[in-house]
């Protein structure tokens, strides 16, 4: 992880705050006007203006250093990586930099970051945890687990809930954690569903970001399991707008990720 918002690296200025929708439009014949026939976050392009500085020589050429081999790193994967801002993310590479230096400070240089944004909406990740033996009720139950099995901070009678109040349907992310078999989880009426067996430690991931499917094994060892997807429904289906019911069909523990996207973060 690299902060950009404390000494030595600072961001002096960014474009990470526009945004803008390619609309496809269709003009009416022999008529005024036209009608948007579809709307999307295209991949763009950013800038990003960091300060870098320190006391020392020694300390300022550790920070160019650091800044390169982090951003570097995701490039020569080609996985972009996470820039967060108040608590919510977008998907980007910096695959250009040019750097201003001080003749006078040397302890001194502006580095500017080109950014290649993947994913233009800015997400904030909401999660709802559902253990074994335990069914929906009523209310919110918003909480983030950073940890590989899920853990439950909230009252006996919190409830299996989540409003989507966004103006569209959400992205999910689905941990499913063993031991289980044939594991289905149903948000707001849509089935979510594989036919496999997970064993006691391990985990399957649905992950709608990139319509992918995988086994994570307790040792780490991640097995693609796109082909044991149930076939009569779409686990690939965002879920809708309203108040949503999230249960598991069966006796584990599941995790719902729900990735709320803006095109620009929420000002806080």
């Amino acid at each position: 992880m690299l902060r950009l918002d404390e000494a030595p690296i600072v961001v002096q200025s960014s474009g990470l705050f526009d945004y803008q929708w390619h609309l496809t439009t269709f003009d009416r014949a022999a008529r005024d006007g036209g009608k948007v026939v579809s709307a999307r976050r295209a991949v763009q392009e950013k800038s990003l203006v960091l300060d870098v500085f320190a006391d020392t020589q020694e300390e300022h050429n550790a920070a160019l250093n650091r800044l390169h081999d982090v951003t570097e790193y995701d490039v020569c994967r080609l996985l972009p990586g996470k820039l967060w801002v108040n608590g919510q993310y977008i998907r980007c590479l910096a695959f250009a930099s040019t750097k201003t230096l001080d003749r006078d400070w040397t302890c001194y240089t502006v580095v500017k970051l080109t950014l290649k944004v993947f994913s233009p909406a800015w997400t904030e990740e909401r999660s709802v945890v559902v253990m074994p033996g335990e069914s929906a009720g009523g209310g919110d139950n918003y909480k983030h687990y950073p940890g590989k099995y899920p853990q439950r901070y909230a009252d006996d009678d919190a409830a299996y809930q989540f409003v989507n109040e966004t103006n569209g349907t959400l992205p999910m992310v689905i941990k499913l954690f063993g031991p289980c078999v044939n594991p289905a989880v149903y948000v707001g009426g849509n089935e979510y569903a594989l036919n496999t067996e997970i064993a006691a430690g391990d985990y399957a991931v649905i992950d709608q970001t990139d319509k992918s499917i995988w086994l994570v094994a307790n040792n780490g060892t991640r097995t693609n399991l796109f082909h044991t997807r149930k076939k009569s429904v779409d686990n690939f289906l965002y879920a809708p707008t309203g108040h949503l019911s999230i249960t598991c069909a069966g006796d584990f523990a599941c995790e719902v990720i729900f990735l709320t996207q803006r095109s620009e973060p929420r000002w806080t």
